[in-house]
């Protein structure tokens, strides 16, 4: 009788337990079975703002000096002394290295000592041409006498002969005094080149600034032998102009035709034959582009492999009060070329703009505050701005321009899907 009581007291519970689940079940729905509806997603929305903007080509590039030089020793020597700073600026004729010059002090004294050698063997020779010339006249006399005494018959053939004969050697020892003449002003020409020569490279001891600009590390230290002259020989240093830089950038050929054709269509103004205005900024400018300058190189052909033409714009790096100059050789540069005059343009942030398989879209708050997506054709940016030139419904073929009156969803687009209802809240101002 007992188990028979604890097997129904076990089916009781067991039935409890199943209609508790039921009413648990029955309360999870509503009473027509459908789910509870979730409220709309939240966004922020603005009008778009309108501002008068210049289009742009843009591009990116790197800082290059007009003048780099490799200095180089152009004499061999130890090395006396380092009259400059590394990283600092330095002047065009500024002393910078000093090679021992005792060695080369030695030769230039041997040149000159040659030299005067040849001047006073010049001198010797010119004093033995006098006494060769002063006997080929005496000797001609003799002869001349000597012929006419023959030609009259009262002189013999044997004297005649015999002043010719001296006549003769006078002759040819005149001949051998100007040979000489002209061997000692050759030799005095040598002599000349050799002093000249170890006389500049007495002065190549001394190495100065080629060029004004800021100079490098110096790359061997105070009583190391330097190797100069002409083949592998001992960099010591490098200097890299930078009153104004160059930036080098590449353009694709579309790039290189518009701004052909806006030149030929008076959108661009050439300062001068062949230059174009043009702006750069650094990373430090952000956005902007404060830097003002002119492209005035243009390769001869573009490079087939990418497609793309080399271009150059310069522009002035002036040395501030307080500080470095602002751009230094091989700097990651933006530059870009204004377009044609300031138009009226439609902007939002750049930060309202979606992407889709590279397509960029953005989100308009339409009637009953559905969300109508429209993929933009846009510009350039302008701060935290970009420009949207057009705008247009999927599948439509619609292209409009985007009004003060649309409310465009610049927060909270990953949460929305095209007709999707939402709940709009305007931007602070």
């Amino acid at each position: 009788m007992v188990r028979s009581g604890l097997t129904a007291a076990r089916v009781a519970v067991h039935l409890a337990l199943v209609g508790g689940l039921v009413a648990l079940v029955g309360c999870g729905k509503s009473s027509d079975g459908e789910k509870a509806a979730l409220p709309p997603p939240i966004v922020t929305v603005a009008a778009p703002v309108e501002r008068t903007v210049i289009h742009y080509e843009v591009a990116t590039g790197r800082s290059e000096p007009l003048e780099q030089v490799e200095i180089r020793a152009r004499v061999s020597g130890y090395l006396k002394a380092i009259h400059f700073e590394p990283g600092t600026e330095v002047k065009k004729d500024a002393l910078l290295f000093e090679i021992d010059s005792e060695p080369y002090k030695a030769d230039l004294a041997r040149a000159k000592a040659n030299l005067a050698t040849a001047e006073a063997d010049l001198a010797t020779s010119d004093a033995d041409l006098i006494r060769l010339q002063s006997r080929e006249a005496t000797t001609k006399t003799s002869y001349d006498r000597e012929e006419d005494a023959f030609k009259k018959g009262v002189g013999s053939v044997a004297a005649r002969d015999i002043a010719k004969g001296m006549y003769d050697e006078a002759v040819a020892g005149a001949k051998a005094g100007n040979a000489k003449i002209k061997q000692s002003n050759a030799k005095i020409e040598e002599a000349k080149a050799n002093v000249r020569n170890a006389e500049l490279n007495l002065g190549y001891c001394t190495i100065k600034a080629p060029i004004t600009g800021k100079i490098g590390d110096k790359l061997i230290t105070e009583g190391n032998l330097v190797t100069g002259g002409v083949g592998v020989t001992t960099l010591l240093t490098t200097v890299v102009a930078n009153e104004r830089m160059d930036i080098g950038f590449d353009v694709d050929e579309n790039t290189l035709q518009r701004i052909q054709q806006a030149i030929r269509d008076g959108k661009i103004k050439e300062p001068a034959k062949g230059e174009i205005p043009a702006e750069a900024g650094v990373a430090v400018h952000g956005t902007t582009y404060p830097l003002k300058g002119v492209i005035n190189f243009s390769d001869n052909r573009l490079d087939t492999k990418t497609g793309t033409i080399r271009m150059k714009a310069r522009f002035d790096n002036p040395d501030p009060a307080v500080g470095g100059r602002l751009l230094a050789a091989g700097m990651y540069c933006r530059i870009r070329v204004p377009i044609g005059e300031p138009v009226k343009s439609m902007m939002v942030p750049d930060s309202a703009f979606g992407s889709d398989q590279g397509i960029r879209h953005l989100y308009v708050v339409g009637a009953e505050n559905k969300a109508i997506r429209m993929d933009a054709t846009t510009g350039q940016l302008e701060g935290d701005l970009r420009v949207v030139n057009s705008v247009e419904v999927p599948g439509e073929g619609k292209p409009r321009s985007l009004s003060l009156e649309d409310k465009v969803i610049i927060s909270g687009i990953q949460r929305v899907r095209p007709g999707m209802v939402v709940d709009p809240k305007p931007a602070k101002k």
